[in-house]
């Protein structure tokens, strides 16, 4: 059994730390733009497939960065992609189908990291999730990359994971189902930056005094190679089945100064 199996109730629980969406009246002219309609909490959309089949999309927008002349765009061409994609596929539905999108915003002085989760439900026995993560310094005008968190010369994907081992090894240890710490598949050496569980850290925030990891960031059929474990099940993992929250002060010798950096 994939750990699939495992998560159904840890969508839900996932679900209570995110952030509540807004219920300003800010967010409905763009959720009119995604042509759907704003219940003061979510940018609501139906779709029914020519087989009758019902597609329900709720969407949660930020509504204190949505407008924003540096997180604005790319937010909102985020918004409008999701949205859209799901709608498409929606249309050719055999089955009923949801989407679901909430955000959490954590902010360091002028960086802001939005993370947002989407959740989806489509033919199979259990939920999808997925973690898309923007992260902008507001007061520079720009959006940020893990390589800007860094000192100039140095690659993320190489300085970071030995001082983040003994937290990643700390999320693998609590990440669902529970299992014995250190067994196939939450094995360090499976969740470094160049393996498929990672994601390639392509999901990760900034919070006031951390770096924080969601592993992977979309969900991942199965391990790579397929043959590291001959004999034994394949996993599929979830997106966000491994959180690691990473103390900038342990990430201090390679981060550049404004971001802890020694």
């Amino acid at each position: 059994m994939g750990i699939r199996s495992g998560l159904a109730a840890a969508v839900v629980t996932a679900a209570a730390v995110l952030t509540a969406p807004s219920a300003a009246a800010a967010p409905a002219p763009f959720c009119a733009e995604l042509q759907g309609h704003w219940d003061g909490q979510y940018c609501r959309a139906q779709v029914v497939s020519e087989q009758q089949a019902t597609r329900e999309i709720k969407v949660a927008i930020p509504a204190e960065l949505i407008d924003d002349p540096v997180a604005g765009p790319v937010l909102r061409d985020y918004l409008a992609t999701l949205v859209g994609n799901w709608r498409r596929v929606g249309a050719k539905m055999f089955a009923d189908s949801f989407g679901e999108g909430n955000y959490q915003v954590f902010r360091r002085g002028d960086v802001t990291s939005v993370v947002f989760r989407e959740t989806y439900h489509a033919d199979g026995p259990d939920f999808n999730n997925a973690y898309r993560t923007f992260t902008f310094d507001l007061a520079g005008g720009r959006q940020l990359a893990l390589a800007d968190l860094v000192k100039p010369g140095l690659d993320p994907l190489v300085a970071i994971p030995p001082l983040a081992h003994p937290f990643v090894v700390t999320a693998l240890d609590q990440a669902p189902p529970p299992h014995q710490p250190g067994s196939y598949p939450f094995i360090a050496d499976r969740w470094t930056p160049d393996k498929v569980y990672s994601g390639g850290y392509k999901a990760w925030a900034l919070t006031p005094d951390e770096l924080v990891l969601y592993m992977p960031d979309y969900p991942v059929a199965r391990d790579s190679p397929t043959d590291f474990t001959p004999g034994v099940m394949q996993w599929a993992m979830d997106g966000g089945t491994v959180q690691a929250h990473i103390p900038l002060a342990a990430l201090g010798p390679v981060l550049r100064p404004e971001f802890g950096g020694s």
